[in-house]
């Protein structure tokens, strides 16, 4: 190795000092302008960089790790699937001499006698981006970018992290020796192309072991690490090579390669073939998979595939193994015994506290025989929706429980001259009847005139309100569910129903962290209030009259239960969604619409009674504090019901109720990062008409 030191050393001692000398005076002078004050805040900020940076000591026997690691809500590993880009730690020893120095030449000409910083890299990029006024260049070292791939990958590029990363280079130069940072950077950086270090960029562009690489592929391959993303795709071949002569002209410059060596190198065309690999045909996860590829299709909106694969991720979930465990044996055993036209099944459980998601199933059969989530993609509502309508007509002071509205045939003319007759399901009419006894028995004719009286559009807004955010279309027909939502949503909406009016998305990534541990986004549920609590209570009261004498007695349980039925299309979808003293439960039911099913099929004979089984296996597995729910049936002047308490996160983070006007805007469930880099996963539409993902890397 002395040798190359030599060679790559010729001390550029007394430009080094010039340069420091220049840098230490710009310091003072910069600390004399903006005074101790301004140091100690940047001092700080940096500190907060560096706070989750773990024990660089790790990296003496250092495993790349780039696997996603799912757990449940104790912590618990559920789950780790291979993030798909695989690579090899390569030994000092086995690294060619000409890829070093090509390296060397293309991103750190000083390696061998800097510690961890460039003055001379630096200063030249103070310069390029003082005159542009914008962070064109950051002046890294190989070290410095070591620091950056291993724990700063996701941050933004500002000064703070530019200071903390250089600090960590500089301890990366205390513990380490050079030839082991080089093995370390030449196993981490990306080359393009899905090759993260230089064994696997060796296999993916020329197919063969990076021991073997010749000068030209070397200075080609030094040349990718700049803009992997670009220079690393076949569409710009062109400009790689480009830069790979530049790569040359700078080994030569060096003396690192004599003139002769640089235009042999150039003259030779390169052969480009890729090393095929074998891929066992396996399943990329296989517990709670509709839990698990929802929580994957969560994270990937949010970051790249590459920086996935490049950090590897512990992502800590709120799931309840056994409400899911259960949930999945529930719709598995119901599935089969379900009447005919009925063909899969689907099932939300969330917490009332803070709707985090406690179990979820998009479907009764094998994952991946079909990959479609049910739980998570829209269906017709049907009745499960006229809740809402009800509460719009409480709020706005038209209607009370005992109100009477009319039940009674119902036509409308429509601007094409045909008329709508909808009809009860029974096909009977009890003329006039309380607002209770209409939702009760799910009266359509009565749901149809009090959206009359309201307004489709108040309805809407109370939806979206309670958590509904799927598009709605604005005529009457949404008074009888005509309009489709996915069993989340539906259950993230009487979510705020159980919580008397105080609403928050549904959620389920409590944290994100790198395989090393350090934090990439928390998230901390907004919970505020959207209705008043007394209209809220009046329809609880009445949503536990639907389970105790209405449409869904097969959903009793033996502690206080309220919810609502759904049929609808032919019973093409039916549903029951309810909600106890601390759980939401929608279960939701759908066939072909081309089948028919069979009669007397509704939301109240069959997906009640999978609510109902999947509640009394999990509160006899649980121990589960007894609870009332938020009714005003206990609100009277005898005996006052006490204020609502402040809802908290799951980890019992006190948080407050704000501006009552607030409408919900966030999407379900979503993690706090932005998405890194745009990537997508492969989709496959099926003969069958669904959507199956494609997890192969």
């Amino acid at each position: 190795m002395s040798d190359l030191r030599k060679l790559t050393g010729r001390t550029h001692f007394r430009d080094t000092l010039t340069s420091l000398f220049h840098i230490t005076k710009a310091l003072i002078q910069l600390l004399l302008v903006f005074g101790t004050l301004g140091g100690t805040v940047i001092g700080l900020l940096v500190v907060q960089e560096l706070m989750h940076i773990p024990d660089l000591s790790f990296l003496k026997d250092y495993k790349p790790v780039d696997a996603i690691s799912i757990y449940d809500k104790n912590d618990e590993l559920i789950e780790t699937i291979d993030a798909g880009i695989p690579r090899t730690v390569i030994a000092y020893k086995d690294i060619p001499r000409v890829m070093i120095l090509a390296v060397m030449a293309a991103e750190d000409k000083h390696f061998f006698e800097h510690h961890g910083v460039s003055p001379q890299g630096i200063l030249r990029a103070t310069l390029v981006n003082a005159r542009s006024m914008q962070m064109k260049e950051g002046g890294s070292t190989i070290t410095q970018q070591l620091a950056k791939n291993l724990f700063f990958l996701d941050g933004k590029r500002t000064g703070i992290v530019k200071l903390a990363e250089m600090f960590v280079a500089g301890r990366l130069e205390e513990k380490f020796s050079k030839e082991e940072i080089l093995s370390l950077y030449l196993t981490e950086i990306y080359f393009g192309e899905g090759a993260r270090g230089i064994e696997q960029a060796a296999q993916t562009y020329f197919g063969k072991s990076a021991r073997n690489l010749n000068l030209e592929e070397a200075a080609y391959l030094a040349g990718i690490i700049r803009s992997p993303s670009y220079l690393g795709s076949a569409k710009h071949r062109d400009a790689a090579l480009e830069r790979q002569r530049q790569v040359l002209r700078s080994m030569q410059e060096s003396n690192y390669i004599t003139m002769e060596a640089e235009m042999r190198a150039e003259a030779t065309p390169l052969n480009f073939r890729k090393t095929a690999l074998k891929r066992q045909k396996t399943y990329p996860f296989t517990r709670f998979p509709y839990f698990t590829s929802y929580v994957l299709e969560l994270v990937r909106s949010s970051y790249s595939d590459m920086t996935i694969g490049m950090n590897g991720m512990k992502i800590y979930t709120t799931l309840d193994p056994v409400a899911q465990s259960l949930a999945e044996r529930t719709l598995a055993s119901e599935i089969r015994r379900a009447p005919v036209g009925i063909e899969e099944e689907a099932l939300v459980a969330l917490s009332v506290k803070d709707n985090a998601i406690r179990a979820l199933v998009g479907g009764a059969h094998n994952y991946w025989d079909n990959q479609w989530n049910c739980a998570v993609n829209p269906h017709t509502a049907g009745s499960s929706i006229k809740p809402f309508v009800y509460l719009t007509a409480f709020m706005a002071g038209v209607a009370t429980p005992e109100s009477t509205v009319l039940d009674a045939p119902f036509e409308l003319k429509e601007a094409n001259g045909e008329k709508w007759t909808p009809k009860n399901f029974d096909g009977k009419y009890l003329g006039n009847i309380t607002i209770r006894d209409a939702l009760m028995q799910s009266r359509n004719m009565c749901t149809i005139r009090v959206t009359e009286q309201v307004g489709i559009n108040s309805i809407i807004s109370t939806m979206n309100s309670a958590g509904i955010r799927t598009k709605m279309a604005p005529t009457l027909a949404l008074a009888l569910g005509s309009s489709a939502v996915t069993p989340l949503e539906l259950a993230s909406a009487y979510g705020t129903l159980a919580r008397g009016g105080l609403a928050t998305p549904a959620w389920t990534i409590r944290r994100i962290e790198d395989a090393r541990g350090k934090i990439l986004s928390y998230y901390q549920p907004s919970i505020c209030r959207v209705f008043p609590q007394e209209q809220v209570t009046w329809l609880t009261d009445i949503l536990q009259d639907v389970v105790a004498r209405g449409t869904g007695t097969q959903a009793r349980l033996t502690r206080p239960t309220a919810g609502k039925t759904g049929t609808a299309d032919k019973a093409k979808d039916i549903w029951f969604v309810g909600f106890t003293p601390d759980m939401v439960t929608c279960v939701w039911g759908g066939g072909d619409e081309k089948k028919v099913v069979a009669k007397n099929v509704t939301g109240g004979t069959v997906m009640a009674r999978i609510f109902r089984s999947f509640n009394q296996q999990y509160y006899s597995a649980v121990n589960t504090p007894a609870g009332e729910l938020l009714s005003s049936r206990y609100n009277d002047m005898d005996s006052p019901h006490e204020p609502v308490k402040p809802i908290s996160h799951s980890n019992d983070v006190p948080l407050s109720e704000i501006d009552p006007s607030y409408a919900v805007s966030q999407s379900s469930a979503q993690p706090v990062r932005r998405r890194a880099d745009p990537g997508q996963s492969a989709v496959i539409r099926s003969q069958k008409g669904v959507t199956e993902y494609n997890w192969e890397p």
